[in-house]
């Protein structure tokens, strides 16, 4: 798994923005994990300035049990 960064909330829509904390953003559609592997999301989107980005992410459940600040990663596709 390679850090993508932390949860800082939920918007009204349902999405999950999480603030990058590596050099590199994440690819559209790379699937989101949190520290148990338990699969959070999706990536639908990158905002925000190019030297400090957010991570907007598409939950694939209703209910996520994630705390402000916690650490999500990123799930390699196969091939990377």
């Amino acid at each position: 798994m390679i850090k993508l960064g932390y949860y800082l909330h939920k918007t009204p829509s349902g999405k999950l923005i999480v603030k990058i904390s590596g050099k590199k953003p994440p690819k559209l559609g790379s699937k989101v994990v949190d520290g148990r592997g338990d699969l959070l999301g999706i990536v639908t989107d990158v905002i925000g300035p190019v030297s400090s980005p957010y991570a907007v992410i598409k939950p694939l459940k209703a209910s996520l049990s994630l705390n402000q600040f916690e650490e999500v990663y990123v799930k390699p596709a196969r091939g990377d």
